[in-house]
């Protein structure tokens, strides 16, 4: 039998919803929904709800200097945020960790070495310090703006590179460029997605290497899955891009620095509303033609 009849012959099992061939994943999500909340809660209090609070509260209840305001809420994101980065970084570094990427040999990785969302969490935690340190430091007045562009550019950096690989994918690139986690220099290129939810769930969920490694045979085996993850990369790229420079728009445009606030920290809550959306959309089984992936 060719191999052109052999893809197609596995494409075809693969969209039939009674396959039990397909490898399976050791982590089911609602088994946890508790973790999930708490995980979801945090993310939308630290980086949203409580800036947005307490700038408001604290503008109308207090006297207090414009830059001990936004300080505040400032601080409360960058220490939330802190001790992600330090918690996933130790998961990883510590010499009995179970959770880093997949490598060829155990020689060919150091010990420090994070995974490819370790890296951009910490570019991320960087350019949003960097951009909150500016706007509190405007000799005449603190620059309300300014600050409320950190989760914008945050978005920006994140859902750029979701585009970035699919565009690349698009144009018929092949091989991953750099390492991408589990994906090693040269091998093939993999959705923006696919490296993300893999090093989040095995390190912040603690799924560790065992999920890796299922994760990687559940790609390699379903083309479905492959092309689902795809399509999210363009759906979350695009979306998450949009969404991101409508708001940079409204922080400037708007006469009223206060619009431009809360608008700015409603960014992660209408991030997290269209993953959600498109995880429960999943959940239903709406994707038409995919099948159990």
């Amino acid at each position: 039998m060719s191999t052109a009849s052999c893809s197609e012959e596995r494409k075809i099992s693969l969209n039939d919803g009674h396959d039990n061939r397909l490898p399976r994943l050791p982590v089911n999500p609602r088994a946890h929904p508790f973790a999930i909340g708490v995980a979801v809660g945090t993310t939308l209090l630290g980086s949203g709800i409580i800036p947005l609070v307490l700038y408001f509260a604290l503008t109308r209840a207090t006297t207090w200097p414009l830059s001990t305001i936004l300080a505040i809420p400032a601080s409360i994101f960058g220490l939330v945020s802190l001790l992600s980065l330090c918690a996933r970084t130790y998961a990883l570094a510590k010499p009995s960790s179970t959770c880093r990427p997949l490598r060829r040999s155990s020689s060919n990785g150091s010990a420090w070495t994070l995974d490819y969302y370790g890296w951009n969490f910490l570019l991320g935690f960087v350019g949003v310090s960097a951009v909150i340190t500016a706007g509190l430091s405007v000799a005449v007045l603190p620059s309300v703006r300014m600050v409320a562009t950190s989760l914008p550019v945050l978005m920006m950096q994140v859902c750029g590179q979701l585009v970035l690989l699919a565009s690349m994918r698009a144009c018929g690139v092949e091989k991953a460029p750099w390492r991408l986690s589990s994906v090693g220099k040269g091998e093939a290129l993999v959705p923006a997605t696919y490296v993300i939810a893999e090093d989040v769930l095995a390190v912040d969920a603690k799924q560790g290497q065992l999920f890796r490694a299922a994760w990687k045979a559940r790609y390699e085996y379903s083309v479905p899955f492959g092309e689902l993850l795809a399509r999210l990369d363009w759906t979350w790229g695009v979306t998450g891009l949009a969404v991101a420079g409508g708001v940079l728009g409204v922080i400037w445009g708007v006469e009223e620095e206060e619009i431009g606030w809360a608008v700015g920290m409603s960014d992660s809550i209408l991030l997290c509303g269209q993953v959600l959306a498109d995880i429960l959309h999943l959940q239903l089984g709406r994707y038409h033609g995919y099948g159990r992936v």
